[in-house]
């Protein structure tokens, strides 16, 4: 039930109009502290008027107490009007509801109501607790209604206790006593709700203003909807005026910032660092012109910044760059060339595989039992021979791994891949740089298959090494095809280019990208009819897979 009220409440007050919920708010704060102020003074003042009424009715008792006329007359047994006249005068000059005097028996020598005086105290109980010497208070029901009374004994010179006085005032005295006391209260409270109220309406009125007359719900809207379009934009974006302030920026053009390791605050006090904004806006603030698919590096990360002019009133008002990190298409790139040298590579084995299986498959179904036993036994030794040789000069197993594939793809294909016997390659931890030197391996292995397709001698070399004195990683690939035109060799590395035509020329745009990214080289050699030769050289510190 709690819910379902709190989901009406929170329905109800969503579609409050903006004047409405601050009038609303700002009266439910007013009433709150109002009526807490108010609550805690009520309490102050009834408790105060309490302490007061009982300090009143001891003072009072105490007083009558120790008046001679009440000591002398109080154990007389007749009922002389001495003590009612006194009695009487102090109610009406102290404005306490009743004065009784006890004897010891209990007896009245004084009463309001004359035709009690001579009767027993009506609560003999409570009366009697102040027999022996005690004073107390009691709030108990009287002939004269409920009320608070004080009960005091009465000594002589003696010392003796001759009787009781009990001074008392009915409630309905001290409750025209309270009301007395807050009517002043309850009026100033009400006076603050009214200058409350006004204030609301006042404040709501300009706040609607301020707003251009729109609704909470329309601003949230609005601004959620910047942040979200922004936000999912895949490029970074940032716009700024002449005077490097910031107008706009989403998440993706913090998260290039950080990528691109940038150590300053390029974006204090919501204005932008200096060096960005000379790297990305100089140029175009200078010139006005605007710049497309301009590559930008920052801390060796490539950007490609399209940047636009923004005119209000033909002056230059600011400009908004969008950025994209080069190296996430260059990364798709590797891990599309990748991909597709790995389905190559099975496909391959898989072929070679059941080859051999329907080959076996055959001489059992013929019962040749020797024949099957010899070709598996050539199997064999051609395996550990290639394997053999392979792991002997390849330490590591994942590219002993790759290159035993390789040859057998190329094997499958007619291309005869060999591996230079000076070539040699240690186990050693590398991390993320072994996927990248398969993959530039993959990519040269891949276009010597093509370069030799159409040649007589299918051949293809390999050769892979790691100087530990100069600390270089470094693999050549040489095939016996075409070669390339001197003319080309220069574009090869061009993204999209390609000799073969169709949606092809991104493998060796992919590899110089990861040369470059290790700050390594790449050359090529080639002669038209003599075939091509790919030399690359990675500068590579030695770590051992223990360190």
């Amino acid at each position: 039930m709690i819910k379902v009220l709190m989901i009406i409440w929170n329905k109800w007050i969503f579609n409050l109009t903006l004047r409405k919920m601050t009038v609303l708010l700002v009266l439910m704060s007013v009433i709150v502290t109002l009526i807490a102020s108010a609550s805690l003074l009520h309490h102050n003042l009834v408790k105060r008027e309490h302490d007061v009424v009982k300090e009143k009715l001891k003072d009072v008792a105490r007083m009558v107490a120790k008046d001679p006329r009440v000591i002398n007359e109080v154990d007389n047994d007749l009922l002389n009007s001495v003590i009612q006249q006194y009695a009487t005068e102090v109610v009406e000059s102290t404005g306490v509801s009743f004065v009784v005097v006890l004897n010891n028996e209990l007896i009245r020598k004084s009463h309001p109501h004359v035709n009690v005086i001579g009767q027993p105290f009506s609560n003999i109980e409570d009366a009697k607790q102040s027999l022996n010497g005690t004073e107390h208070f009691s709030k108990q029901q009287g002939i004269l209604g409920e009320g608070t009374r004080f009960f005091t004994p009465i000594w002589n010179e003696d010392g003796q206790q001759v009787g009781i006085v009990c001074v008392g005032i009915v409630q309905e005295t001290v409750n025209q006593a309270l009301w007395d006391a807050q009517r002043t209260l309850y009026f100033g409270l009400g006076f603050g709700l009214l200058v409350g109220i006004i204030g609301a309406i006042y404040l709501a009125h300009q706040l609607k203003k301020l707003l251009l007359g729109l609704e909470p719900q329309q601003i949230v809207a609005n601004i959620q909807e910047r942040d979200i379009i922004i936000d999912s934009v895949s490029e970074g974006i940032i716009a700024v005026t002449p005077d490097q302030r910031i107008l706009l920026h989403n998440l993706n053009f913090t998260k290039l910032m950080e990528k691109a390791k940038f150590t300053g605050d390029y974006k204090k006090d919501a204005y932008l660092d200096k060096d960005i904004f000379s790297l990305f806006f100089n140029e175009v603030f200078t010139t006005g012109k605007s710049i497309s698919n301009q590559v930008v590096v920052v801390n060796q990360s490539e950007l490609i910044v399209n940047i636009k002019v923004i005119y209000i009133n033909d002056e230059i008002y600011g400009a908004v760059a969008t950025l994209r990190d080069q190296s996430e298409m260059q990364q798709l790139i590797r891990q599309l060339s990748g991909t597709e040298q790995f389905i190559d590579s099975l496909r391959a084995q898989n072929h070679k595989f059941m080859n051999q299986l329907h080959t076996i498959l055959g001489l059992i179904e013929l019962k040749k039992f020797d024949d099957v036993a010899h070709f598996i036994r050539v199997l064999n030794a051609d395996y550990h021979r290639e394997v053999g040789f392979v792991t002997d000069k390849i330490k590591s197993p994942a590219v002993a791994g790759f290159l035993l594939g390789k040859t057998s793809e190329l094997k499958e294909q007619g291309v005869k891949l060999t591996i230079d016997s000076d070539s040699h390659f240690p186990n050693m931890k590398m991390g993320e740089m072994l996927h990248d030197l398969l993959l530039s391996m993959g990519v040269l292995l891949d276009n010597a298959k093509d370069a030799v397709a159409n040649s007589k001698e299918k051949q293809v070399s390999l050769f892979l090494h790691y100087d530990e004195e100069e600390e270089v990683i470094l693999f050549e690939v040489q095939d016996s095809g075409a070669g390339i035109d001197e003319g080309l060799i220069e574009k090869i590395f061009e993204r999209g280019f390609s000799t073969k035509g169709g949606t092809r020329g991104y493998g060796l745009d992919a590899v110089q990208s990861i040369v470059k990214q290790y700050q390594g080289i790449v050359d090529v050699q080639s002669e038209v009819g003599n075939g091509s030769n790919f030399r690359i050289e990675v500068p590579y510190k030695w770590r051992s897979l223990n360190d």
